[in-house]
């Protein structure tokens, strides 16, 4: 993020030097506290191998003659799809934190921690509704996010993976016609934005397309303008417990998300 102010150089290389020697002793701490913790002897500067010398793609060094793919299934079997990943976060951790949010009115009051529990429960509720209200069909249906960071995000993107719904995500620093004809190739299902701001130049266009089934809103939107706007604090008002559905068998083997890349949305940086 640029800044909005200038220092002189000797002040800049003050703050260098010390950012550099509290990393190191941050670095220094960390490494004795794991090794205590865990006795793995780790080289915090060799935490990587490199295994393609053509890709440059690398591994951790703890793993570097295992196969991944199936040495993930011996340590964790029950864990099939990326929806079962917060069953095992909930009983590895006891119901233990989750997910950390600041106040984002008051943003000096302490962070704010979820359990696991709490999580769990808004995400089955939201995929509930994604299913059964917005009538989408697991392994077939795409959902697109487009959003800041904020807890909410997370809560949509695990609904998608626990009920089988492919997720899309979408840059904020997309343009109008980016997101418009990125969605159309998609033919996304449901398009779920952290406000209407964001897509209130387009919005008339989006409601007239006949694939968009909702657009889905995470802050607590009071208009009443189409059928097709919802929000999710309200979903979360209103849904009871008993309106939570089983979760459908997912084929381990479709598809979780789209990562779209320049040419697919047509924008390229030179």
């Amino acid at each position: 993020m640029p800044s909005s102010f200038s220092k002189s150089n000797g002040t800049y290389a003050a703050l260098a030097a010390g950012a550099v020697v509290a990393t190191y002793a941050g670095t220094h701490a960390y490494k004795s506290r794991i090794q205590q913790k865990y006795g793995d002897g780790i080289d915090l500067t060799h935490q990587t191998v490199e295994i393609d010398p053509v890709e440059h793609i690398r591994r951790c060094a703890f793993y570097k003659d295992i196969d991944i793919f199936s040495f993930y299934k011996t340590i964790y079997p029950t864990i099939q799809t990326l929806g079962d990943i917060f069953y095992q976060g909930y009983s590895t951790s006891k119901n233990g934190p989750c997910v950390a949010y600041v106040d984002p009115i008051n943003k000096t009051e302490p962070i704010h921690w979820i359990s696991y529990s709490m999580a769990l429960e808004r995400i089955r509720l939201i995929g509930s509704h994604l299913w059964t209200d917005a009538k989408l069909t697991p392994m077939k249906s795409i959902v697109a996010i487009i959003s800041l960071n904020r807890p909410e995000y997370s809560f949509v993107e695990h609904a998608c993976y626990m009920y089988g719904f492919t997720v899309l995500t979408l840059y904020t620093t997309y343009n109008a016609s980016t997101i418009l004809s990125t969605l159309e190739k998609t033919q996304a299902d449901v398009l779920v934005v952290d406000n209407l701001d964001r897509i209130e130049s387009f919005k008339n266009q989006l409601l007239k397309k006949h694939y968009i089934k909702e657009i889905l809103v995470m802050d607590d939107v009071t208009s009443n303008e189409n059928e097709k706007i919802k929000n999710i604090p309200m979903i979360l008002k209103t849904m009871q417990q008993s309106d939570v559905r089983p979760r459908p068998k997912i084929d381990p083997e479709s598809i979780a998300t789209f990562i779209l890349t320049s040419g697919t949305t047509g924008l390229r940086k030179i």
